[in-house]
């Protein structure tokens, strides 16, 4: 192959990494920006919240950090983590529903979970055991629709993020020099917490956000 050729092989590679690559520089941009918002507003925890996960996202990028955590998947204990799992989440939405709003209890899970699972989220995906059968055309294809479906998933993503983010702002800004503007601009934690305040609704917001985070940390590893 000649060097021309090499060099338009490589191209759709080197679109690929720009493109990561600015991805990754948007999203840095983005949660400063969000820690510096915080800062303003009063909320130091949760600036440097943000600050330290474009740290992260930084390294990674550099690639400086890395996870050596990546499990081989086995098909014949696939039922036991979930029976592990289930049993976990029910036990957390139980301690959950029951401890003192924004108390310490609460605090120490939501933390202890985050600093648990940051590294499970952020490892690489387990990798298949190999096959001895020859390789299929389904198998080509699915290979192919994956980075379509990983695209769709960030900008889904994306989109949310950007929402909350643009609501908190908006709220923020109308309701700092106005009489009443929290009540009138509320933040999405305002909105939230008449139903966390109601054991019913805490407990149902508690294993909605358990499950959906175990169910978001599945189809990762496995994609």
């Amino acid at each position: 192959m000649s060097d021309e050729q090499h060099t338009l092989a490589d191209r759709p590679g080197r679109r690929a990494a720009r493109i990561a690559a600015t991805t990754r520089a948007c999203w840095v941009a983005v949660l400063l920006f969000t820690g510096a918002f915080h800062v303003l507003r009063g909320a130091p925890v949760d600036a440097w919240i943000f600050f330290g996960v474009a740290i992260l996202v930084t390294l990674e990028s550099l690639g400086w950090l890395r996870v050596p955590l990546s499990a081989r998947a086995d098909r014949t204990a696939r039922g036991r983590p979930i029976a592990v799992a289930g049993a976990l989440i029910a036990t957390l939405v139980a301690v959950l529903a029951v401890s003192p709003l924004y108390g310490g209890a609460d605090t120490a899970i939501v933390v202890g979970l985050g600093l648990v699972l940051l590294p499970i989220a952020w490892a690489a995906p387990p990798s298949s055991p190999p096959s001895s059968a020859p390789s299929s055309a389904p198998s080509s294809t699915t290979a192919s629709a994956e980075p379509a479906r990983i695209k769709r998933a960030a900008i889904v993503w994306s989109v949310i993020i950007a929402a909350g983010c643009a609501w908190e702002i908006t709220a923020f800004l109308l309701g700092r020099n106005s009489p009443g503007g929290s009540t009138q601009f509320p933040a999405l934690s305002d909105l939230v917490d008449p139903l966390l305040a109601d054991p019913f609704g805490r407990t149902a917001l508690v294993a909605l956000w358990l499950v959906g985070g175990y169910a978001l940390i599945r189809r990762g590893r496995r994609r």
